[in-house]
C-alpha cells in the first residue's frame, strides 16, 4: 500500500467567505476536481460535521464510487473530508487564511492510501500523477472562482 501525503497551497484573489461557501458545497467538486465525475449529497440540510456525499471518480482510467464524510467544518477557516467507503482511503484537509487585498491562501493537505497492485503502476509514478493532479485542481479552482468574480463585477 502506498501512503501519500501531499501539501499544497495557492492564493486566490477573493475573500475567504466566498471561497469557503463555494468549496463547502461539495457538489461543486465536479467543476474543479479533475477526477470527480459526479457528487450527490446523501445528508439533508446545510453542510455540517457528519454530512456525507457519494461520488464517482475516474483516476488513471479506472472508475470508482466513493463516499465521503465531513469530519471538520469551521466556516471560513477549515474543511476536512474523509472517505468512508471506496477503493482508496483518503483524507482532504482545506485551510483558509485571509491575506491582504481581500485574497485568501487556500492550503490543501491530502493523505491518500493507494494499493499499487490495484493500479498496476510503480509507486513513484502514482505519486507524481496524484501530486500533479492535485496541483492542477487547485489552479482550476483559482481560475474558476476568479473568473466568476470578474464576470459578476463587470455585470454589476
Amino acid at each position: 500500500m502506498i501512503q501519500m501525503n501531499v501539501k499544497q497551497s495557492i492564493v486566490i484573489n477573493l475573500p475567504v467567505e466566498d471561497i469557503f461557501a463555494y468549496m463547502s458545497d461539495l457538489e461543486n467538486l465536479v467543476d474543479w476536481s479533475s477526477v470527480t465525475i459526479t457528487v450527490r449529497n446523501i445528508s439533508p440540510g446545510a453542510i455540517h460535521v457528519g454530512a456525507t456525499v457519494r461520488s464517482t471518480i475516474r483516476f488513471l482510467g479506472r472508475w470508482s464510487d466513493m463516499t465521503f464524510e465531513i469530519v471538520e467544518c469551521e466556516p471560513g477557516r477549515s474543511l476536512t473530508i474523509k472517505s468512508i467507503a471506496g477503493v482508496a482511503p483518503c483524507l482532504f484537509c482545506y485551510q483558509f487564511e485571509p491575506v491582504e487585498d481581500r485574497g485568501t491562501i487556500v492550503s490543501q493537505e491530502a493523505v491518500i492510501h493507494l494499493t499499487g497492485s490495484m493500479l498496476g503502476l510503480e509507486e513513484p509514478v502514482v505519486t507524481r500523477v496524484v501530486r500533479r493532479q492535485l496541483e492542477h485542481d487547485l489552479l482550476t479552482l483559482k481560475d474558476l472562482l476568479e473568473a466568476s468574480a470578474a464576470t459578476h463585477q463587470s455585470a454589476g
